[in-house]
């Protein structure tokens, strides 16, 4: 399967990926802006919230593997804040946090490399045995551009517990931490259900 790196993806990303051997990450695509390959969606008290990587300027028609991140804000801590505010009372937080939060606290120059990482990372909290390389091609970009599409009809998943459920209701797929912090070793087994 081909993909472009995504910042924690939602959850139906993964559900293309969690049944693959081999992930190819493509490093010939143009940046687009509005994508999950800076941002991500979680549950916090109010609701979905977006967090977002900032891009320095003038990425317009640059190749997603150079696009650099604009480290000159203190993104890092403001999205581990966000994180961690809204997963704090969730029941593995304290189980993943360490395994998460060394990417807040170092500096990552490009975001092809950093969402490279982190989705190594999920995988392997995961659990999944996916053998990861790049390719300098796509042939569909269809598939691609909807799963890094934030303003997509949200697809509907089955209900898991969530810990702002009983102010706002089951949130769909969200990114892939909100049900690692949710439902933790079960993650695959639910992810393999969709």
């Amino acid at each position: 399967m081909i993909l472009i790196p995504a910042y924690l993806p939602p959850i139906s990303y993964f559900k293309n990926l969690i049944t693959q051997n081999e992930l190819s990450f493509c490093v010939n695509t143009n940046y687009q802006k509005q994508t999950y390959r800076n941002r991500c969606v979680i549950y916090g008290a109010n609701g979905r919230q977006s967090l977002t990587i900032p891009i320095a300027r003038n990425v317009i028609k640059k190749k997603d593997k150079i696009v650099p991140i604009y480290n000159e804000i203190a993104w890092q801590k403001n999205h581990w804040k966000s994180i961690e505010s809204a997963y704090k009372s969730s029941p593995f937080f304290e189980y993943y946090q360490d395994e998460l939060k060394p990417f807040y606290m170092e500096k990552h120059k490009l975001l092809f490399d950093y969402n490279v990482k982190l989705i190594i990372q999920i995988c392997s909290i995961l659990d999944l045995s996916i053998k990861i390389k790049e390719v300098n091609h796509i042939e569909d970009f269809k598939e691609i551009n909807r799963l890094l599409n934030p303003k997509k009809d949200l697809t509907k998943f089955i209900f898991y517990n969530q810990v702002f459920q009983n102010k706002k209701g089951f949130q769909s797929d969200l990114s892939i931490i909100d049900l690692l912090f949710n439902l933790g070793p079960e993650s695959s087994d639910y992810i393999k259900s969709l």
